[in-house]
């Protein structure tokens, strides 16, 4: 009877590692320690070890994982699996073949096989393996031989995704880890950013190496670890979105989330330390008009754009908003601080890709964050979302939407919700706004708006402001409560008498931000389904 096999979270050692830290612990006691803190398989990956040597370490901890209930599997050297009657073996593709190693283990073993392509994971769902090995997520020095550039989470998907349609075409039962640079800081993001966009069907786990065995604490390192993967599989809004099904709720019931969102925000706090604080790295023309809207909304904003200040300030945070209109190199370092960051404590982001589309350091960078980090809100104008998308119906002039418009909005919005797994925000005439299964027009809002700066970046300000306490629920109900907020307090600044020109519209403007009542709000947003 074959081992049974859980790989939630799956430990490759690297005995290099421990010896480069000059660890007083032992690759077993290291192996304990992190079974203790969650672990759930181990695989022995002792590249540089002698024949001997590598039994002794296997009949080492193979006594640790028996005793504690965690599969292990050898790496590799069939013969030292057999040696010490391990659990079984994981084989990449320039090992020995699976059917050979089948052969030799017979079929009470577990066998994994590392698969980069879609070919590889159909070749090893074809050939039976117990479970494939997908990479590479992310660059990572302990593989220094990987013959492919990592895929970043998106590419992993798509491997994934492949070798399900094969499982289900051949009542094969797949399942799968991916490894490669994984951490605490983005198993979340991983672990959503990997569930298919078909069937919603999550990795099993994750394979993690550094992030263990390089730790001070390998039990602290695993049981961080395991709050991730739980939150990942479990916890976050994509996650609860496929377990309801192919359910998607009807205008009224997302009218009567929107107002729940405001009304909410609205409500007397109990105490100043229940106001969400808005974390703002932004761009320096908005950086006043944003606090300001920030307030008026009901909203803490702190401006901290240090790259130093970043840790301490992440676990009081409610949300983050990252504006890239004035980027500097030293912003983007503080950029990729607070994302890190935000992912460790699973806090709302909401990215702004200013002027994305204006140059090739910005498209890079913006690849980047949403590739390592990825965002619960994307907000953009017409130009912004379609350098996103790779669209020449729109283009940037400097940060500046240019063109007639898209042919089909819903279409680009709801194809970039999916792609990236996150709200997106689409700002114009009208905006769109999408969670990848509906997409809602929004019909308010008033010229005047666009004849001032920064009216777009207090977009972002309000969808984060409103975000915070639905992000891992209802983003499309948090992102569309603060888009109709801003363009109904737009409106009443419009209509007053005193308001002349751009210049007493942008006092006016903060002014009906903050007098915006809850019956105002929902009498006066006009959403659409699309």
């Amino acid at each position: 009877m074959k081992p049974s096999l859980d790989l939630t979270l799956y430990l490759v050692t690297d005995s290099g590692i421990l010896a480069s830290a000059k660890s007083s612990r032992t690759l077993a006691q290291t192996v304990e320690e992190a079974i203790h803190g969650g672990v759930t398989a181990v695989q022995l990956r002792e590249k540089q070890a002698a024949t001997s040597e590598f039994v002794k370490l296997a009949v080492a901890v193979k006594e640790v994982t028996k005793r504690m209930g965690a599969a292990l599997l050898i790496n590799d050297r069939i013969d030292v699996a057999l040696a010490v009657d391990a659990d079984g073996v994981h084989i990449g593709q320039d090992d020995m073949p699976l059917s050979e190693a089948r052969r030799l283990l017979g079929d009470d073993k577990i066998i994994g096989v590392t698969v980069q392509t879609e070919e590889e994971a159909e070749a090893a769902i074809a050939g039976g393996a117990d479970y494939l090995g997908i990479g590479t997520c992310y660059a990572t020095a302990t593989k220094r031989d990987a013959r492919v550039a990592h895929r970043g989470p998106q590419g992993i998907r798509g491997i994934w995704e492949h070798a399900l349609d094969v499982g289900h075409s051949t009542a094969h039962r797949v399942r799968a880890v991916t490894i490669g640079g994984i951490n605490a800081h983005n198993a979340v993001h991983v672990l959503t950013c990997t569930r298919p966009l078909s069937t919603s069907v999550p990795l099993d786990g994750i394979a993690v190496v550094s992030a263990i065995m390089a730790s001070d604490s390998p039990r602290d390192a695993a049981c961080l670890l395991r709050r991730q993967i739980k939150f990942g599989l479990h916890g976050s809004w994509v996650a609860k979105q496929s377990e309801l099904g192919g359910d998607v709720r009807g205008p009224e019931q997302v009218r009567s989330a929107v107002a729940r969102v405001f009304e909410r925000a609205r409500a007397p706090p109990a105490s100043a330390a229940v106001v969400p604080l808005v974390q703002h790295i932004t761009n320096t023309v908005v950086i006043n008009d944003c606090a300001n809207a920030c307030l008026a909304l009901g909203g803490s904003p702190i401006m901290a754009s240090d790259p130093s200040e970043q840790r301490g300030l992440a676990p009081a945070v409610s949300s983050v908003v990252v504006n890239i209109g004035t980027i500097s190199s030293g912003q983007m370092r503080a950029i990729r601080e607070s994302m890190r960051e935000a992912r460790l404590h699973n806090t709302p982001i909401v990215l702004d890709p200013v002027g994305v589309g204006a140059t090739a350091s910005r498209r890079d960078f913006v690849s980047e964050l949403l590739r390592d980090y990825g965002a619960h809100v994307i907000k953009g104008n017409a130009g912004e979302i379609a350098a996103l998308v790779g669209s020449a119906e729109m283009r940037m002039r400097g940060v500046d939407a240019v063109g007639v418009g898209f042919e089909d909005p819903a279409r680009v919005v709801r194809d970039l919700s999916r792609r990236e797994r996150c709200a997106v925000v689409m700002t114009g005439k009208v905006d769109y706004v999408s969670d990848g299964r509906s997409v809602y027009a929004v019909h308010n809002g008033h010229q005047l708006q666009g004849s001032i700066t920064g009216s777009g970046c207090m977009v972002g300000t309000a969808v984060a402001t409103f975000i915070h306490s639905v992000a891992h629920d209802d983003p499309l109900a948090g992102a569309l409560a603060g888009v109709v907020a801003i363009n109904l307090a737009a409106e009443a600044a419009a209509s007053r008498d005193d308001v002349k020109g751009p210049g007493t519209f942008r006092a006016a403007f903060i002014d009906e931000m903050h007098n915006l009542t809850v019956d105002r709000f929902v009498r006066g947003m006009r959403i659409e389904e699309l």
